[in-house]
C-alpha cells in the first residue's frame, strides 16, 4: 500500500513530464533530445530487424498511415527512467472490408490469468521486463 506522500509523488512525477501525442509536441518539449534518441532507436530497430520491405503500391490500394506513440517508462519509485517511441500502423483508419487482412499479436486475459493463478498456487515469483522490438521478432 502506498502512503499519501508516495501517491502524491507518483502523481506529480507522471504529471510533471507528459507524454507527447504528436511528433511536433515531442520536438517542442523540454526533453526533445531524449524523444529524438528514442525515435531513432525505434527506426533503427525496425529497419535492422527487416520488419518491412519497400514495395510499389498497387494503384487500387490506399496505404494505412503510421504514427509514433511516445511513452515514459517509470522505475520502481515512479521516476522517469526511459523514454520509448513505437511506430504503429493506424489500424483505426482501415476500411471495414480490410479487417480480415490484419494480424496483431495480443495476449488474451484468460492466458494471463492462468499464468498468474498458477504462479500463486505454486508460490512462484513473477517478473516483468520490456524487450526492445519484441513484437517484431516474436
Amino acid at each position: 500500500m502506498l502512503s499519501s506522500s508516495q501517491t502524491t509523488h507518483r502523481f506529480t512525477s507522471v504529471m510533471h513530464d507528459y507524454e507527447p501525442k504528436t511528433l511536433r509536441e515531442a520536438m517542442a518539449s523540454a526533453n526533445a533530445s531524449n524523444w529524438i534518441k528514442a525515435e531513432h532507436l525505434e527506426l533503427r530497430t525496425v529497419w535492422n530487424l527487416g520488419t518491412f520491405e519497400i514495395v510499389d503500391r498497387p494503384k487500387h490500394v490506399a496505404p494505412i498511415p503510421s504514427k509514433f506513440v511516445n511513452k515514459n517508462k517509470l522505475d520502481r519509485d515512479c521516476n522517469i527512467c526511459q523514454r520509448k517511441v513505437r511506430i504503429v500502423a493506424r489500424g483505426d483508419l482501415q476500411y471495414k472490408d480490410e479487417y480480415s487482412n490484419t494480424y496483431s499479436q495480443t495476449s488474451k486475459f484468460t492466458a494471463i490469468h492462468t499464468i498468474i493463478s498458477t504462479a500463486c498456487q505454486e508460490n512462484m515469483e513473477l517478473y516483468h521486463w520490456d524487450i526492445q522490438g519484441a513484437f517484431m521478432t516474436s
